[in-house]
């Protein structure tokens, strides 16, 4: 009876030992080596780390993903969402990258090679309906101040025709959590050269 006991026991650890090789051992040898060279991704700092928390913060991941898929796996490439797949490296310097869920909204990872533009990053984050006509993307307009014009109109507020409501001696400019998070969506770049691992990883 011992000895059978003994033997269940034995197979349980075994099991429980070959599984953490098998899910944690393996990739993390695979997937975690240290990035070489041009290879290593640039890390985000300064108003760029505050962005990214921001977009944690707000749900942004829950409609838009960040990975590009190979080219078998979708038509992400086509698209123009990426020049390459993405590989584990590019979240090498990310503690708690931001996937995403479901895209019912477009691939990020590269929109900062998209988009130039800070101004369109407010407007569609004011009324996303102006950029997109009919998108189920909700308006962040808590992002935004109503400050009074004193003068010469700011040149970081929105224009007027695209806040409608608003007095017209007021004007909508974004606050600074705003600012950090057009930051840190213009900073997502994932086209430097992997090219070495981008061949491994095929």
């Amino acid at each position: 009876m011992i000895v059978r006991q003994f033997i269940w026991m034995l197979g349980i650890l075994s099991c429980f030992i070959l599984g953490w090789i098998v899910y944690v051992i393996v990739p993390n040898q695979v997937l975690d080596t240290p990035p070489r060279g041009e290879e290593t991704p640039p890390p985000d700092f300064g108003l760029v780390k505050t962005g990214q928390k921001i977009y944690g913060a707000n749900g942004c991941a829950g409609c838009h993903t960040q990975v590009v898929r190979p080219a078998n796996m979708g038509s992400d490439i086509a698209r123009g969402w990426g020049s390459r797949r993405t590989l584990p490296v590019d979240y090498y310097h990310e503690r708690n990258p931001f996937l995403g869920i479901v895209r019912m909204g477009s691939d990020l990872s590269n929109v900062g090679t998209r988009r130039k533009d800070p101004h369109w990053f407010y407007i569609l984050l004011y009324n996303p309906d102006k950029i997109f006509p009919g998108t189920i993307m909700p308006p962040y307009r808590y992002l935004f101040r109503k400050v009074r014009a004193e003068g010469k109109r700011n040149p970081e507020a929105l224009p007027q025709e695209l806040t409608p409501g608003v007095p017209s001696e007021l004007q909508v400019l974004p606050s600074p959590e705003a600012i950090a998070l057009v930051a840190y969506l213009l900073s997502l770049d994932r086209t430097y050269p992997i090219e070495t691992r981008a061949k491994n990883h095929e």
